[in-house]
C-alpha cells in the first residue's frame, strides 16, 4: 500500500518549511560590538550598531581585499554617507575580512570615521554573504533594507523611517 497522499503532502511541506527557516537569512543586526577608528592619533572605541540612534541607521559593508566589488563601491559608499548624515541619519562605513592593520591604513583615505570588523564576524551574524552590502535598519537592530547593490539615499531614508 504505502503512505497515504496527504502524509507525503505532509512531509514535503514540513520539509520545506524547514528548510525556509534553515536559509533565510537573519532579519537582525548582529549583537557584537566593532572597533571605530577616528583617526591618526585617537584611541579606537566600541560601538554597538544595534543601539543606534532613533529612528535607525544606515551602512555600507566592505571588503576590500575580497574581489573588486567593494573597491568599486567605495566612493559610492563615501557619497552616501555624506548625504546621510546631511538628513540627521547616522551611516556607517565597515570595512570587513581585513587584518586592522590594512584597515586602519585605508580608512584613512576616507576622511571619516570607519568601523573595522576584521575577522567577518559581526557580517555572518547578520546574514551579509556578500560584498558590498548596503543595509538600513531600525534603532534595537531590526533590518528594513538590505541590498548588494548601490542604494540611494532618499531610499536609505525611506527605510529607516
Amino acid at each position: 500500500m504505502g503512505p497515504s497522499p496527504i502524509a507525503i503532502l505532509l512531509v514535503i511541506a514540513a520539509a520545506g518549511v524547514g528548510a525556509w527557516l534553515y536559509l533565510k537569512p537573519p532579519g537582525e543586526i548582529g549583537a557584537q560590538a566593532l572597533q571605530r577608528y577616528t583617526g591618526f592619533e585617537t584611541n579606537m572605541e566600541s560601538v554597538l550598531l544595534r543601539n543606534c540612534a532613533p529612528p535607525g541607521c544606515a551602512a555600507v559593508y566592505l571588503t576590500p581585499t575580497v574581489g573588486g566589488a567593494s573597491l568599486g563601491a567605495l566612493p559610492e559608499a563615501v557619497r552616501l554617507a555624506g548625504e546621510l548624515e546631511q538628513q540627521g541619519l547616522e551611516c556607517f562605513l565597515i570595512i570587513g575580512a581585513e587584518p586592522v592593520k590594512d584597515a586602519v591604513k585605508r580608512a584613512r583615505a576616507f576622511h571619516r570615521p570607519v568601523l573595522l570588523d576584521p575577522t567577518g564576524e559581526w557580517a555572518r551574524e547578520s546574514g551579509i554573504d556578500k560584498a558590498p552590502c548596503w543595509l538600513a535598519w531600525r534603532t534595537g537592530g531590526k533590518i528594513r533594507l538590505k541590498s548588494n547593490e548601490p542604494v540611494s539615499a532618499a531610499d536609505f531614508a525611506a527605510a529607516i523611517r
